[in-house]
């Protein structure tokens, strides 16, 4: 029953992002596909493996997810010249 729930939740977030055209929504909304995936395969695979699979996923989603909120913070504060 959580598979489904998470799955419809993937499927909501997916819908969502094409249909966005801010760059920031779209960021937060790949960012809990991510963070849903991981919980997918933690679910999914019941062997301790895929609890390390999962928890990997699930750090390095958390440092793109920050590298990208990062990135985007720098560039709000930049000027741009227009010629």
């Amino acid at each position: 029953m959580i598979e489904e729930i998470i799955g419809v939740i993937i499927i909501i977030m997916a819908i969502r992002t094409f249909i966005t055209n801010d760059r920031m929504e779209k960021v937060l909304y790949i960012n809990v596909i991510d963070f849903a995936l991981s919980a997918l395969i933690a679910i999914y695979i019941n062997t301790p493996f895929a609890f390390v699979v999962a928890a990997t996923f699930f750090i390095t989603s958390t440092i793109s997810s920050n590298a990208i909120a990062y990135v985007f913070n720098r560039l709000k504060d930049e000027k741009v010249l227009n010629e």
